[in-house]
């Protein structure tokens, strides 16, 4: 379900019954606003949340498990999905409003910054079924958590609430529920207006930085730098400090 504004989209889960529980269509229906988002130049934001009361319970399992080769399952669908997300050149944002389990947990883990209601929680229940986490969840744990903390997670599944989520660096910010649908297009507004081009960019850097020498990581940065220094929003940022006033970018 898609929420456009003016300069960002809240894409929404919406299979509320399941828990928001990953199927076929609704993780083409993700890759599908990812790859609309990264056509349209007017996008500058893109929040991921679920409707109801959780964000997403993972594979769903009820329906029944057709292919008996979950690493096809994976390669058909969930991997082209995560991967579209981080290839978007603009931030998507995790709005993480209830349980974010299993594949859910990688869903929001596969987002460039996440926001999450106070009664929320992260699981990567895999390990519950006789699985590993998947859809990116090895990588996004070491990357985020390192080794340890990270084999922890994925080896018990445990709840870790939203407030320990934000101890731990994952979540920047815990909001209420009252206060939750306004904050979320206060969050769409704010990461709109911010330079497009740095940061997507800056998130191409960040998620190759781990795995480059930094002899690399200091020429894919000038290569960078080359980029948004002859950007408009370059000449904006400039002249808006020079003449003590906010910014205007994008225009």
């Amino acid at each position: 379900m898609l929420h456009t504004h003016t300069h960002f989209w809240i894409f929404k889960l919406n299979r509320p019954e399941v828990y928001n529980a990953l199927d076929a269509h609704l993780i083409y229906q993700i890759r599908e606003v990812a790859e609309k988002a990264q056509a349209d130049d007017k996008v500058r934001a893109l929040i991921i949340t679920g409707e109801g009361n959780a964000f997403c319970s993972g594979a769903d399992l009820k329906s029944g498990i057709s292919e008996p080769d979950l690493g096809k399952v994976l390669r058909a669908t969930y991997n082209p999905m995560v991967m579209a997300l981080r290839n978007l050149p603009i931030p998507v944002i995790g709005a993480i409003n209830g349980p974010a389990a299993g594949a859910g947990c990688s869903l929001a883990l596969a987002c460039d910054y996440l926001v999450a209601k106070d009664s929320a929680y992260f699981s990567e229940l895999f390990i519950q079924i006789g699985l590993v986490p998947d859809a990116g969840s090895m990588s996004f744990l070491v990357q985020s958590l390192g080794y340890h903390k990270a084999f922890e997670l994925a080896s018990t599944g445990r709840k870790v609430s939203a407030s320990e989520a934000k101890e731990l660096g994952i979540v920047s910010e815990v909001i209420s529920d009252e206060n939750w649908e306004n904050r979320l297009l206060e969050i769409g507004k704010e990461w709109s207006e911010k330079p497009s081009l740095a940061l997507g960019l800056i998130k191409k850097g960040l998620q190759k930085a781990h795995l480059q020498t930094l002899e690399e990581t200091l020429n894919s940065e000038a290569e960078a730098q080359s980029q948004a220094g002859f950007s408009k929003d370059f000449v904006e940022g400039v002249q808006a400090f020079l003449e003590k006033r906010k910014p205007f970018f994008n225009c």
